[in-house]
């Protein structure tokens, strides 16, 4: 594959996490007043407050700080490459964890994953790209 076309299916690939990350937060409801005298406003959302949103910028931060760290040398190809898969892995479980709703058990699993990817980030900065390119 040439690098124009890894290029070009790299950045379709970003506009697209972009699109799934931000369109749980666009359907929001932040209006005033719900009936039954519950109040709406932020972290109100939908489920019962665990709308995850807190999760979707997570997500988008971490995917943001594989990007730089592949973009600077920081860490490998293949590096970047196994920590974007992990990142998809998440973005599969969080969609099915969604369908039904997230309940605390599901959100706090979903947080552990972040977790984990962004400690292997961390890791593989420590080493600068080196472990993969013996």
């Amino acid at each position: 594959m040439t690098t124009a076309l890894t290029k070009k299916a790299l950045l379709s690939l970003l506009a697209a996490s972009a699109v799934a990350i931000a369109t749980p937060t666009l359907a929001q409801s932040y209006g005033g007043h719900h009936g039954g005298g519950h109040g709406g406003g932020y972290g109100q959302g939908y489920n019962g407050g665990w709308n995850g949103g807190g999760l979707n910028g997570d997500q988008a931060r971490l995917s943001q700080r594989i990007d730089r760290a592949a973009y600077t040398g920081r860490i490998s190809r293949r590096e970047a490459r196994d920590l974007r898969w992990q990142l998809s892995e998440y973005q599969r479980v969080e969609w099915q964890y969604r369908r039904d709703g997230l309940s605390r058990w599901e959100r706090r699993d979903l947080e552990d994953r972040l977790d984990r990817i962004g400690r292997a980030l961390r890791e593989d900065r420590r080493d600068g790209g080196w472990r993969d390119r013996y």
